[in-house]
């Protein structure tokens, strides 16, 4: 008789089925996990340019302007899920002007995510002076959601105080929702 390797039916089925489980299980998380990475990327790239123009601002002593702007050149949308733009504002009138100088742009957020300032006196920009305090003392919060599922629980947010520092938003009562600046719960448009 001949010696023959290679597996069974049932070895075949119960390898199948544990696969099946597997698929089951991983394929919801890895979605849930990808979904959360681009948040988390999407709030650091805002964090990062909101330090920046910070630092700018200190480092050129003048007034530095971060705005929304779906075209890369001027401010034109409160949406800032379609970019934004960092710039030397030299009369601090929130428009890119000649003698402004563009230091940061940035093409906006992949489809599906939202970004949204809010609590901020305008949504439309933050300006820094040159001391690294933001202008009229203002602060505020920014949003960034999943216009999937426009779930609370799942989004982003980082704070900012009238002295221009930038912090993580928390959940200090730990309902699941992030809070704003003003220790009420993020909402997502």
């Amino acid at each position: 008789m001949k010696n023959t390797r290679g597996f069974t039916l049932i070895e075949l089925l119960v390898t199948v089925a544990v696969l099946i489980v597997l698929l089951l299980v991983g394929v919801p998380e890895y979605r849930r996990m990808t979904e959360n990475n681009r948040q988390v990327a999407a709030i650091n790239k805002m964090v990062g340019d909101l330090n920046l123009a910070r630092t700018e601002a200190v480092k050129q002593g003048r007034a530095v302007t971060l705005c929304g702007s779906d075209d890369g050149a001027s401010c034109n949308t409160a949406n800032w899920e379609g970019g934004w733009i960092v710039f030397t504002d030299q009369n601090r009138d929130t428009n890119v002007d000649a003698g402004d100088v563009l230091i940061s742009r940035n093409t906006g957020l992949p489809a599906g995510l939202t970004l949204r300032g809010i609590k901020f006196a305008s949504a439309d920009f933050i300006q820094y002076h040159p001391s690294g305090e933001m202008v009229g003392s203002d602060d505020g919060t920014f949003v960034v959601c999943d216009s999937k599922n426009n779930n609370t629980t799942r989004a982003r947010a980082v704070n900012i105080n009238p002295i221009g520092r930038i912090t993580l938003a928390q959940d200090p009562d730990d309902n699941g929702i992030r809070n704003d600046i003003e220790n009420e719960n993020v909402t997502c448009p």
